[in-house]
């Protein structure tokens, strides 16, 4: 198996999480009134089983768009920010979301929630 495209080393990793914290992560935790997620975790098993079932339902998918986005709830109104992904199709040389096809949320966020990379 040949190396992703984008594939970045442990210390490009820390350069960007420590740029998002610098940027970021007071804003975030503000609007949240509390510490924001930064992270979401996502078994082995739980990815395998989503590309299988993109792939199964959407026979153009062609790749993953992840998003970020803000669970609320009545005890949470502020909502934390998670991590959603959803599959894309090439339609036209364009990478598009595939409109009504099911993604993935609800990864464990991080521990503590607003701990950067390496957690």
């Amino acid at each position: 198996m040949s190396e992703p495209t984008g594939k970045i080393s442990a210390s490009e990793a820390e350069i960007l999480s420590d740029a998002w914290t610098k940027l970021r992560q007071e804003a975030n935790n503000n609007a949240a009134e509390q510490e924001d997620n930064r992270s979401s975790w996502y078994s082995l098993e739980d990815m395998d089983a989503f590309i299988k079932m993109i792939k199964d339902k959407n026979p153009n998918v062609n790749g993953v768009r992840c998003y970020l986005g803000v669970q609320t709830d009545k005890a949470n109104p502020k909502g934390l920010t998670t991590i959603f992904m959803v599959p894309t199709e090439d339609v036209n040389g364009k990478n598009i979301d595939i409109k009504g096809a099911d993604g993935i949320d609800r990864g464990q966020g991080g521990m503590p929630p607003g701990a950067g990379y390496p957690n």
